[in-house]
Order: structure tokens, then sequence, then C-alpha cells
């Protein structure tokens, strides 16, 4: 089932691809954040109406637990299962990423 505003935040998620890669492989020593900005997500003319919370598990590289299930979590989760370096590197480990209000992404290994 797709949601209605999937695929609007692929654009944001590109751009902190590596970024995000590299930071993941950093949660093996200690959690790691990544401040990210509003208006990045906003481009698209409207704020979501979930707003843009998120909280991913990601264990053996495959996403198993959405706390939420917004188009945000979902696009950063297809660019995480489309990224050969990042799903290799995931196929070992089980990481918790998530983001808040203050669009701060936190990444932890657990």
């Amino acid at each position: 089932m797709m949601m209605k505003d999937e695929g609007k935040y692929l654009h944001v998620w590109m751009k902190y691809e590596a970024v995000i890669r590299l930071l993941l492989k950093k949660t093996d020593n200690e959690n790691q954040k990544l401040q990210l900005y509003q208006h990045e997500f906003e481009k698209g003319g409207h704020k979501a109406k979930s707003g843009y919370v998120f909280s991913l598990e990601v264990l053996n590289g495959k996403v198993v637990k959405k706390v939420s299930t917004t188009a945000v979590a979902g696009d950063l989760a297809q660019i995480l299962n489309n990224n050969m370096a990042i799903k290799d590197f995931l196929k070992d480990r089980h990481v918790k990423i998530s983001m808040e209000k203050t669009f701060e992404l936190q990444l932890e290994k657990l």
C-alpha cells in the first residue's frame, strides 16, 4: 500500500545518504547524531499531517519495527534498502534510527 506522500522526501535522504552510511559505521563505537533542517522537509509546500517524528528499527538489514508509518520514515527505509553498501553493512547489525521534532537524526546500535 502506497502512502500519499511516499517519495516526497527521497531528495532529502539522498542528499544525506553518504553521511548516514558513515555515521552508521561509527555506531559500532558510540551513538551518532545528525542535525537536519526543517525547511528541507517542507520543500513540498506543506507540513506532513503526522509531522516528521519517526523511529525505525533495522535488524540484519531489514526494517523490523516502524514506530511510525510516516512517508519520511518510509522514504528513509527505501534509501537504506536500495543502497547496497548500507544494506551490506547492516546485514549483521541491529540499529535504531529515529528523528524527533528538533530534526535531529539519531542512530544507535542496539
